[in-house]
């Protein structure tokens, strides 16, 4: 009788810490993807071809788009809208792919870079 009860805590002990831990888990992925979009633009910004530059820009929109369905707790609205701004200026980092114009494909990521300082600050 007693080995039924002292599974059923464990289990529920194992469930209440799981649960506690993955409002971290979700910090935890945020601050993966976001140090990982950094790197991309890094490498964008630092691009001579075009083939390059749209690898870059590839890995920054995927990681983007994973970012945008996590939940942020402090301040989902702020997030959300930072994240909105965030797939409007890569739409224009896109176009000028497209048009096969690097400047001004370097000059739209340097804008999301302007974008992504002035949500840091307000999600700080």
């Amino acid at each position: 009788m007693a080995k039924p009860r002292l599974y059923m805590n464990l289990c529920a002990l194992l469930c209440a810490s799981l649960l506690a831990a993955a409002p971290q888990a979700h910090a935890g992925e945020i601050k993966t993807l976001m140090k990982d979009m950094k790197r991309a633009m890094q490498g964008a910004l630092a691009s001579t071809t075009m083939p390059e530059l749209r690898g870059y820009v590839t890995r920054f929109e995927g990681d983007a788009r994973q970012a945008s369905r996590e939940s942020y707790h402090d301040d989902q609205r702020t997030y959300d809208e930072g994240m909105q701004a965030l797939r409007e200026e890569l739409a224009q980092v896109e176009k000028a792919i497209q048009a096969n114009n690097m400047s001004d494909a370097k000059r739209a990521l340097l804008q999301i870079n302007g974008t992504k300082k002035r949500y840091h600050k307000l999600l700080s």
